[in-house]
């Protein structure tokens, strides 16, 4: 059985696993099995299931993230996730008294992220942005920005619009220089390259299922380092991220001893049930096989390539996803193409975006290939 059989693929090539990755099978059953059939058959009696489920797919992220699945907690998405981690913050808390508040960001990070930090000013805090023009994947970029004044960095490991992967064990270095929180977005990098939480050093750690890892739009997760689990007292709380959450005394609360403390009111559990069968695909047939495939193809596609493309790409910097700049005059022609052949991709201005997962082959490769240099020609 080959791994693309594993997947539900929509008719035609699909490339666009950097926006949302395809529907493993698995996670379909998932589905069934792990929530719609315990309501169907339990009603309310189904939380023990539907909490079991979401355990299981914190461990299953810790297997393949390399990290406990204590340390891990499930958001509904990235930004809301990083707020509630800035919110708990004990400077934050007491910001009349800290000396530090600029929070850094690259120019290129995703939006979302970026409104976070923005939003944090209205609490006395200072976005700072690293310009654009200064290379995200350059240890001196970091170096030069971050200093003894920055409360913060947030660097995004993998950008989406080039595909450049930033020096994260070298930014937590830097951030542990100057006492500096640290925390990342691993949106575009989970899923598709290695991860080794315990060795980045990093505060906290930002997820999503609904691009590499298979698992769709709602399962979002946040891992908090353990050793500064204890400091933080979230603000947007709710029974779930009590330690008891069961005990229904409105008169006392206390914090759970792990990453749960983050989670608030009551879960959502579809999205995790889902997303639990996605990463079990992943896990079975593994990161490693993934990450290779993907070079495999990304390289043949490059070597074929090389004399049309505005920019070379170095993958040894480089996520998943090939963002091919091209001239402005073969865009179109490139884009109607195709769009003739029913492939699935995206454009940003003059750079094409072509993402390729464990279920893309080499004659997808060659149909790309070929259509790249056709429209290089005319």
């Amino acid at each position: 059985m080959s791994a693309a059989s594993l997947f539900n693929l929509p008719e035609g090539h699909y490339f666009l696993s950097h926006s949302v990755g395809c529907l493993p099978k698995k996670a379909e059953t998932s589905l069934a099995e792990n929530f719609l059939t315990p309501w169907k058959m339990s009603g309310g009696d189904a939380w023990p299931i539907w909490l079991d489920t979401v355990d299981a797919f914190c461990a299953s992220l810790g297997q393949l993230l390399h990290g406990q699945a204590s340390d891990f907690c499930p958001q509904s998405n990235l930004s809301s996730g990083f707020t509630k981690w800035l919110m708990s913050l004990p400077e934050t808390q007491s910001i009349k008294t800290a000396t530090k508040r600029k929070i850094l960001i690259h120019q290129t990070a995703f939006p979302s992220m970026g409104f976070v930090c923005n939003a944090m000013q209205k609490m006395g805090f200072e976005l700072v942005f690293i310009p654009a023009s200064e290379p995200v994947s350059n240890k001196e970029t970091w170096e030069q920005a971050i200093n003894k004044d920055v409360f913060c960095v947030l660097a995004t490991h993998v950008h989406s619009n080039t595909g450049t992967v930033a020096p994260i064990e070298h930014i937590a270095m830097l951030c542990d220089k100057y006492n500096s929180y640290f925390a990342v977005d691993i949106a575009q990098s989970a899923g598709i390259l290695p991860i080794n939480l315990t060795s980045w050093n990093a505060d906290a750690v930002f997820g999503s299922c609904v691009k590499w890892l298979c698992g769709g739009p709602g399962a979002g997760f946040m891992w908090v380092n353990p050793q500064t689990t204890e400091m933080l007292s979230p603000i947007d709380v709710g029974w779930f991220s009590h330690q008891n959450p069961f005990e229904m005394d409105i008169n006392h609360f206390q914090y759970a001893q792990d990453a749960k403390r983050f989670w608030g009111g009551t879960p959502n559990v579809a999205p995790f049930a889902l997303a639990k069968g996605s990463v079990e695909t992943l896990l079975e047939i593994g990161q490693q096989n993934i990450f290779a495939h993907n070079r495999r193809l990304a390289n043949e596609l490059l070597i074929n390539i090389e004399d049309c493309l505005q920019a070379s790409i170095d993958l040894e910097n480089n996520g998943g996803t090939l963002c091919i700049e091209l001239p402005d005059a073969n865009i179109n022609m490139l884009e109607s193409e195709l769009q003739r052949q029913h492939c699935y991709f995206d454009v940003r201005g003059n750079v094409m975006r072509f993402s390729f997962h464990i279920y893309n082959t080499l004659p997808q490769i060659e149909l790309l290939t070929e259509a790249i240099r056709t429209s290089a020609t005319r």
